[in-house]
């Protein structure tokens, strides 16, 4: 779900394919997150989609990024704090909540990743110039990366840092290999038993996965496992844990672009992310209010799922409407591109007219 930063003269469509399906993911598992415990399906699901969602996105966002602190300021800076402000709104009016002013500086829940794709943005002038070495130069970058996502994990952050220290490693490795994911998605697009096999590893990795949950008498890779926010000091969670998930949402998210290739399904949703992501969460939470998840969840295992089957696209295809994403482009792009377009067409109007005089 990030914004946009790319140099590139035309898009590269996997990437919104990417996008597309880890939106799908982000919403599928937020939306059945009140119901984990439920059905084990429903838990088996939450917790494959939580180890390869997240990775997805913040590799992507490393992909198209370079460094532009204009850009960074009045868009990224500015969407933070005013998608911090909507949510403040949303918790104070809707949930009641007590909230200080410490609060419009905290992450909100899923607000985390526009937060730390603000920090990690810092970051690009080193990844970049790393870019630019020899292999061992780029592996020894992204290994300082690992390093710096390991280590994390050591400290007990405050203001949601855990996680902009998680999930660095794969924004770092989406910005030192991009032009080498480029190349690898146009291989798998010229060679269509690759993406067969690829696509059947895929399937049999997580249908064990999902397997292996559903029949585990607890739901596996639970708390600090699963949502890589908090240290290792918080329980059984240990470095080796969070090296494991590393390697599973990699391997995943290079499969996934393999997959991508030549397939333009999702790309559109893709190229409206941001206001799914934004919004999403707090349309969840006014759900639960209005007692909707408590009422299915008394139905049985055939509400939940009639649900769910409902309101998962529902949301999807109104959050991602043309009215919402023009509404939320506009304000997201208010002071980068928005008000300066209308003054410089007002500048050209203006100059016309003249000239015509």
């Amino acid at each position: 779900m990030e914004t946009r930063i790319s140099s590139a003269p035309a898009r590269r469509d996997y990437i919104d394919v990417l996008k597309g399906f880890g939106i799908l993911c982000v919403v599928t598992g937020h939306f059945c997150e009140y119901h984990r415990g439920t059905l084990p399906q429903i838990n088996a699901l939450f917790e494959c989609i939580y180890l390869f969602h997240m990775p997805l996105f913040c590799m992507a966002s490393g992909l198209v990024a370079r460094f532009n602190p204009r850009k960074i300021l009045l868009q990224q800076v500015w969407l933070y704090f005013l998608s911090q402000a909507v949510m403040l709104c949303f918790r104070v009016i809707c949930m009641r909540d007590a909230v200080t002013l410490l609060d419009f500086f905290v992450p909100w829940r899923h607000m985390w990743y526009l937060y730390s794709l603000i920090l990690w943005s810092v970051t690009l002038p080193l990844l970049q110039a790393a870019r630019r070495l020899q292999l061992p130069g780029r592996f020894a970058a992204l290994a300082a990366a690992v390093g710096v996502g390991l280590a994390g994990g050591l400290v007990d952050w405050t203001f949601s840092l855990g996680r902009v220290f998680s999930f660095f490693p794969f924004f770092a490795f989406g910005v030192l290999f991009s032009d080498w994911m480029d190349r690898w998605n146009d291989t798998a697009a010229r060679h269509r038993p690759l993406r067969a096999i690829l696509l059947a590893g895929l399937l049999v990795f997580y249908g064990l996965t999902f397997r292996y949950v559903m029949h585990r008498p607890e739901p596996a890779f639970e708390g600090e496992r699963l949502f890589q926010s908090a240290s290792y000091a918080a329980g059984n969670y240990t470095m080796a844990d969070r090296a494991v998930f590393y390697l599973v949402g990699t391997v995943t998210v290079l499969v996934m672009i393999g997959l991508a290739a030549g397939r333009p399904h999702l790309a559109a949703l893709g190229q409206r992310t941001l206001p799914v992501y934004i919004l999403h969460m707090p349309l969840y939470e006014l759900m639960i209010l209005l007692g909707c998840y408590q009422i299915t969840a008394e139905k049985g295992w055939e509400g939940v799922l009639l649900w769910l089957g409902c309101f998962i696209p529902g949301a999807l295809c109104a959050l991602s409407s043309w009215p919402v994403w023009q509404a939320t482009d506009c304000l997201c792009n208010l002071w980068y591109k928005t008000l300066p377009g209308l003054v410089r067409r007002l500048r050209q109007r203006l100059a016309g007219t003249g000239k015509a005089r």
